[in-house]
């Protein structure tokens, strides 16, 4: 069993990590949040090192003045035009269905929805409550909800400006961390754990930032792609789709579907439809192209376990559990790996 301790250590260290996130998560959501995003961008943070001849500190205040930058672009300019977008959609929904009952009366000869019992005006309240739900407010209360989590000027306090000390901290400390958990660790393995930190390293940051260019990417592929074709709603479906990119196919069918909706009964002429189909065909021809690029040195994630993860991670976690399912699926696969390794060794 001595064998497998760097994998039984490592594991052990994952899973005592996720026991604390859930068990202490208004203390320790802070440290969750500023790691992560120190995580994400640490690549940037060693591009600023290399043009500032590795003066660290400047460096790292670098990082965060652009992540500061990209998150005014998301909250003032992105999430405005989306929620705008999501606002007439709403507004828009009982004369789509009624297109589309007349659309199954022309071609099957009754109205399928009368047929089912279908209310328009449900559907409309449905999706006007999770969208309400979901934060359908002014953008000054979106960003409050986004910062707050228990709605509180103390924890709103802690999180706009500790969270950014703890993301500084991280970024100018990160190899020192890794430095101390390696000393705390017995030294026979800690060689090995070494290196199995690295594989875990390696899988972790390029999936995770391999799986954002490609979200962002689709996200604004999709979008500018169907503005110009016309359709309705293109920075709403792009938007979606991105987002949910990460989720095998569920992306690509979140775009694409309501788009060819939108194309036969909005639009209403073959063109469109047709638009519609080039803008998602050339989206997955460039994405299979740049995905195995940025996905370069990810040990192979199954789609089932990126599914099956999500599942798991919601049911046991809620809405934080599906955010950390997929990546700790994915620090999981190499130490599973190395543990099959020395089993076939043997």
């Amino acid at each position: 069993m001595k064998r497998y301790l760097p994998e039984g250590f490592l594991l052990s260290t994952i899973f005592l990590l996720i026991f604390f996130l859930f068990s202490l998560k208004t203390a320790i959501m802070p440290f969750f949040i500023g790691s992560a995003i120190a995580y994400l961008s640490y690549p940037l943070f060693n591009l600023f090192r290399k043009l500032t001849k590795n003066r660290i500190n400047i460096s790292a205040i670098l990082t965060l003045f652009s992540i500061f930058l990209v998150l005014i672009i998301v909250l003032f300019i992105v999430l405005p035009t989306v929620i705008s977008q999501v606002q007439s959609f709403i507004k828009f929904l009982p004369e789509l269905t009624k297109k589309l009952d007349a659309f199954t009366y022309k071609f099957v000869g009754e109205h399928l929805l009368k047929k089912l019992h279908f209310d328009t005006s449900t559907l409309q309240t449905l999706v006007r409550s999770a969208y309400i739900q979901l934060g359908s407010l002014p953008v000054g209360d979106i960003v409050q909800r986004f910062f707050s989590g228990v709605f509180s000027v103390f924890t709103l306090f802690i999180n706009v400006v500790i969270v950014p000390l703890i993301t500084y901290y991280f970024l100018v400390n990160a190899g020192k961390i890794r430095d101390i958990y390696l000393k705390i660790t017995p030294i026979s393995i800690r060689e090995e754990l070494k290196s199995l930190l690295e594989k875990v390293h390696e899988s972790l940051s390029s999936y995770l930032i391999g799986q954002l260019a490609v979200a962002t990417f689709v996200g604004f592929y999709i979008a500018l792609g169907l503005y110009f074709v016309g359709i309705k709603y293109s920075f709403l479906i792009g938007f979606v789709a991105g987002v949910l990119n990460m989720i095998p196919y569920v992306g690509f069918f979140s775009g694409l579907i309501p788009s060819i909706l939108l194309a036969i009964f909005d639009n209403g002429q073959l063109t469109y439809v047709i638009g519609v189909l080039i803008v998602f065909l050339t989206e997955v021809g460039i994405e299979n192209l740049i995905y195995p690029v940025v996905m370069s040195k990810t040990t192979g994630i199954n789609p089932l376990l990126i599914l099956l993860s999500i599942f798991v991670g919601g049911y046991y976690g809620g809405f934080l559990g599906i955010i950390i399912a997929v990546p700790v699926a994915v620090m999981i696969v190499p130490i599973f790996e190395s543990f099959l390794e020395k089993r076939e060794s043997l």
